[in-house]
């Protein structure tokens, strides 16, 4: 038997109160006060706070973005986003659950950022309701700026085809969040219903997913950094196009910064933009685009027909999923819609 299992056995035959038990190299510690544990994103969120003080983000936000309303009270905006942040950091599925975590260390983690104390739920409920889209815009500059100033990678990073040009490809993606609501009474007695949804959701296309009422969501990301480059949000469908429009012009801004020419850079597109007058914005603007087209008749043009007809450019099989792709290389055809090529 091992000294610690021994003196273990001796602790409990003695009838002894299960306060402290103590070896040469080992000792084990309880008390009857429950003690919350430290969360597992607490270091990661003291790591980001460092990383935005030392870059001067937190004193740029301070200074630059300005929010006034009445009653503001004795938070200022950079107190709720800092909370933000941390609930972001959190992976926490809800604010509530977040911060049931955070809040008996919430004096560390406003001290992280250079705060005092943490607004509450209901003043972080009241601030959002009443945020205005310029101060998010202006948020959004400033981090957009950032991200243009500093280069955190030595090399943006490509692709090579196999004709050796070089490509730097952007995703620009557009999802949609479905939101379930509960049923409400509804009697002439009762006053309408007002949904906190309605702010920030409204009617749209749906999918395969369960809800009443959808949000879209447009990110921007660099696919070889993982830089996430921009974000754009809206209720319902959203502005998918003008929404595009703004990612085009990140991805503009984000290649001068880096030295690649607009012809270099790539803009993978999905089903959300498969119609033509996204594509004509992206075309027009000089960057290239792969996309998942919906108009299908494009391909009963004869000169697409004769490419399918022939043998593929290239055959391709994954190594796990072994699913086979083939590559056909169409030259530039003269579609009659604005004049565009398309290939």
């Amino acid at each position: 038997m091992s000294p610690i299992r021994e003196e273990t056995s001796k602790f409990f035959s003695e009838g002894g109160h299960l306060s402290s038990m103590t070896h040469s190299t080992t000792t084990v510690q309880t008390t009857p006060e429950s003690q919350p544990s430290t969360p597992n994103w607490m270091g990661e969120a003291a790591a980001f706070a460092q990383s935005l003080t030392q870059t001067g983000i937190l004193t740029a936000i301070t200074q630059r973005v300005r929010f006034a309303r009445a009653r503001m009270g004795t938070y200022d905006l950079i107190d709720f986003v800092v909370v933000l942040v941390g609930y972001a950091l959190s992976g926490e599925p809800t604010l509530q659950a977040f911060y049931e975590r955070l809040v008996p260390f919430a004096d560390e983690f406003m001290a992280f950022f250079g705060r005092q104390r943490l607004p509450s739920r209901s003043a972080l409920s009241r601030f959002l309701a009443a945020l205005d889209q310029a101060s998010v815009e202006n948020m959004r500059t400033l981090f957009q700026q950032d991200v243009q100033a500093r280069t955190s990678f030595p090399d943006p990073g490509g692709i090579i085809d196999r004709c050796g040009q070089s490509w730097l490809v952007a995703d620009v993606d557009g999802t949609r969040k479905v939101a379930r609501q509960r049923a409400l009474p509804q009697a002439e007695s009762l006053p309408a219903a007002r949904r906190r949804f309605d702010q920030v959701c409204a009617k749209g296309y749906q999918g395969r997913k369960r809800g009443e009422v959808v949000r879209t969501r447009t990110v921007v990301l660099q696919a070889h950094t993982h830089q996430f480059l921009g974000t754009f949000g809206g209720s319902g469908n959203g502005d998918y196009r003008g929404e595009l429009l703004r990612a085009i012009q990140v991805l503009l801004d984000y290649g001068k910064q880096v030295g690649v020419p607009a012809q270099q850079i790539v803009i993978r597109l999905d089903g959300l933009y498969g119609n033509a007058a996204p594509l004509c914005d992206v075309l027009t603007s000089g960057l290239a685009v792969v996309a998942r087209h919906k108009d299908y008749h494009l391909l009963d043009v004869a000169e697409m027909q004769a490419v399918l007809a022939a043998a593929p450019a290239a055959t391709c099989t994954h190594p796990e999923s072994q699913m086979t792709r083939t590559l056909f290389d169409c030259p530039a055809v003269r579609f009659p819609l604005r004049g565009l090529w398309y290939a």
